[in-house]
C-alpha cells in the first residue's frame, strides 16, 4: 500500500512550496492542510521543531523544511541519479535557499527604515551575487539549456522555480541572468507543474 502523506503549512507559498512542487512533479496525491496564522499557536507545541511545515508519513511526523523536501525528493526519484549528482543538486538547493531566506526578513520587518536598508542590500548585493553563481552553475550543464543537474528534473530545478520568485517580485534586475529566466519558463511549462500553478491559490506570500 502506498504511503499516506499529509503536508501542513500556512496559507501561503513560503517554506512549504517546494514540497508542493515535488508532489506536483511526481503526480502523487497528498492531504494538504493550510493554516491561517491565528491557528498556529494551538498546534505549535505539538510539532517536532515548533515550526512549519511538517509532513506526516503514515503517522510519522517530519519537520524542518529542507529535511522533509529532501525526503520527498528521494521518495519520488528527484534527488539525482548518483551520489555526485545528489551533492550537486543539494548545492543548488542550498544556494537557492539564500534567495528566499534573505527575503523573509524583509517581508517580516515592521520598522520602515530598517526594512528599506535590508531591501536595498537584497536588491543590490545579496540577490545579484547569488543569482550570478547560479547562472554560472546552470550554464555549466549543457550550456544552461536543460536542467540544473544531469539530464532530468530534480528538486534543484523545483527549488529554483520557487526561489526565483523572490528576486522577480522584488524587481531585482534579471536581465543579467538569461539562463535562469529561461530555465524558469521551461520548468513552469512542464505539464504537471503547469497544471499545479494554474490551480495554486493566490496568496499574499
Amino acid at each position: 500500500m502506498a504511503p499516506k502523506y499529509t503536508l501542513t503549512y500556512f496559507n501561503g507559498r513560503g517554506r512549504g512550496e517546494i514540497a508542493r512542487l515535488i508532489f506536483a512533479a511526481a503526480g502523487v496525491n497528498y492531504v494538504e492542510k493550510r493554516l491561517e496564522f491565528s491557528e498556529w499557536p494551538a498546534i505549535k507545541q505539538s510539532t517536532p521543531w515548533k515550526s512549519l511545515p511538517i509532513l506526516e508519513v503514515d503517522g510519522v511526523v517530519l519537520g524542518q523544511s529542507l529535511a522533509l523536501t529532501r525526503f520527498l525528493a528521494r521518495e519520488f526519484g528527484l534527488q539525482g541519479k548518483t551520489n555526485v549528482e545528489q551533492a550537486l543538486v543539494e548545492s543548488v538547493v542550498e544556494a537557492s535557499a539564500d534567495l528566499y531566506g534573505e527575503y523573509y526578513p524583509i517581508m517580516m520587518e515592521e520598522d520602515e527604515k530598517k526594512k528599506a536598508e535590508i531591501t536595498e542590500k537584497y536588491l543590490n548585493e545579496t540577490a545579484p551575487a547569488v543569482l550570478k553563481n547560479l547562472e554560472e552553475f546552470l550554464s555549466s550543464n549543457k550550456n544552461g539549456d536543460s536542467f540544473f543537474v544531469g539530464q532530468s528534473l530534480t528538486w534543484a530545478d523545483l527549488s529554483m522555480l520557487y526561489a526565483v520568485d523572490q528576486p522577480v517580485s522584488m524587481k531585482v534586475e534579471m536581465s543579467g541572468f538569461p539562463k535562469i529566466m529561461a530555465h524558469r519558463k521551461r520548468i513552469e511549462n512542464l505539464p504537471k507543474i503547469a497544471e499545479y500553478l494554474k490551480k495554486r491559490p493566490n496568496t499574499p506570500f
